[in-house]
């Protein structure tokens, strides 16, 4: 691998691995089940464009202790799925809204909870710095399936060097419903660096992370048992294609680093998106963007 990319792979094995440190010993507590493994990459639809799509991610079993439709699903198989609608408002300025079900535990494939109001901002790019982005995603609370509304406000950086894509996501989850203070948030991440094997495919490696609440976070001076038993750890090897046009695919198998992650969990996105509408094209060159749906 080129220095380059060696370097770039060393930071992010080092992101993943000092959230890890402390996470070996870990004994159940009551938390959410990481399930959304995505990393919103900066480019957003253009305008006009319509996008539809859906996330289906297996864990195989579950390791947090939580309850969905009153059912324990810790050490239950679990599939969580997403439904995504996303129109491109402007080339910068997207809205959405995303859907939920999930299925395990002796529950059938069922409705889990709607992020009804999703909007994702491209900012003007940074000369020799990081592309900044934020996605903003109002969680509905979920009725019976006993799921907390929040506001989470996700953070989107993007690097691209030569042939090399480096995405990083952080996101600060804030309850909305008063059934926990809503300061300070919830943390979790998400980080990708890819390497464009062609124009139409691109492979990389992927780390994922919740955190819990901020001030819980160990190397921030929270109470070491509580981090240790809370946080969930990822790492993904992700193939990516653009299928034509239209079709944006991406697959992936990770495996969790914590006790309280699951040990096996495979993901895939599937998107389409067209312009049904006519809009003019804006003078100059547009943002030309690369196959990147992770």
């Amino acid at each position: 691998m080129p220095p380059l990319g060696s370097a770039l792979l060393a930071g992010l094995l080092a992101f993943s691995g000092m959230t890890v440190f402390f996470s070996l010993s870990a004994s159940p507590v009551f938390a959410d089940p990481f399930r959304d493994f995505i990393i919103y990459p900066y480019e957003t639809p253009e305008q006009g464009e319509i996008s539809l799509g859906t996330w289906q991610t297996l864990l195989l079993p579950n390791k947090t202790a939580d309850t969905i439709y009153g059912k324990n699903i810790r050490d239950a198989n679990l599939l969580f799925a997403t439904y995504v609608l996303e129109f491109g408002v402007t080339d910068w300025w997207t809205l959405g809204t995303y859907v939920d079900f999930v299925s395990g535990a002796g529950q059938a494939y069922s409705y889990l909870q709607t992020r009804a109001i999703t909007t994702r901002l491209r900012f003007p790019r940074i000369p020799d710095f990081i592309d900044p982005a934020v996605q903003i995603e109002y969680w509905a609370p979920g009725g019976g399936t006993g799921m907390q509304s929040f506001l989470d406000i996700i953070l989107i950086g993007e690097k691209k060097l030569g042939r090399f894509i480096l995405d990083i996501n952080g996101s600060f989850m804030f309850a909305t419903d008063g059934s926990e203070p809503n300061f300070p948030p919830e943390f979790a991440y998400s980080a990708g660096l890819y390497y464009l094997i062609a124009d139409n495919v691109n492979a990389g490696i992927e780390a994922f992370g919740d955190d819990g609440v901020i001030s819980n976070m160990g190397p921030l001076g929270g109470p070491a048992s509580l981090y240790q038993a809370m946080q969930q750890q990822f790492i993904f090897q992700s193939w990516n294609f653009a299928i034509g046009e239209h079709v944006d695919w991406n697959i992936g198998v990770g495996t969790g680093l914590t006790a309280v992650s699951a040990p096996f969990a495979i993901k895939t996105i599937f998107e389409y998106h067209f312009k049904p509408f006519d809009f003019e094209e804006k003078e100059g060159k547009r943002y030309e963007e690369e196959q990147n749906i992770h």
